[in-house]
């Protein structure tokens, strides 16, 4: 059962961590393509709530079943601090961020943000964002490799 779960974990990870990178392609075809980027933004918003959340899952469980195989030894090993700190990152992005760049949005509204008075505000989050974004794929590489 151990050895099951342990493949599971992997499996799953190795969906999140790949989603993660594919996301960055994904963007950027939306948003190419789509004639709007209000609407590009939105799919693309939503895209990354569903990534975030199935990372959230992932993370967590892959906490639950190393504290479980290993108890409180687990905890010295790097992947149990690469899935902590990833996981205070999603959470942050999600929790936090997000929620500021969606309020930023609303207030442009019926503008699209970036022609608003609110563009430089947004384009400081955003970039924050996608710097956690960015670590966030990173270190779930590493994490990935220590999960091997």
């Amino acid at each position: 059962m151990n050895l099951f779960l342990n493949k599971l974990s992997f499996i799953f990870t190795s969906i999140w961590v790949g989603g993660l990178w594919t996301m960055l392609m994904v963007t950027y075809v939306i948003f190419n393509i789509m004639p709007s980027t209000y609407i590009a933004g939105v799919m693309v918003s939503n895209l990354f709530s569903y990534i975030n959340i199935f990372g959230i899952i992932t993370l967590v469980l892959a906490l639950i079943y190393g504290f479980h195989i290993e108890s409180i030894r687990f905890f010295k090993k790097m992947q149990a601090w690469l899935a902590l700190i990833i996981l205070v990152i999603v959470c942050i992005s999600f929790f936090g961020i997000n929620p500021i760049l969606e309020a930023l949005k609303l207030e442009a509204f019926p503008k699209e943000v970036m022609e608003s008075v609110f563009a430089n505000r947004f384009s400081a989050w955003h970039g924050i964002a996608s710097i956690a974004y960015l670590i966030q794929c990173i270190l779930g590489v590493f994490f990935l490799l220590k999960s091997r």
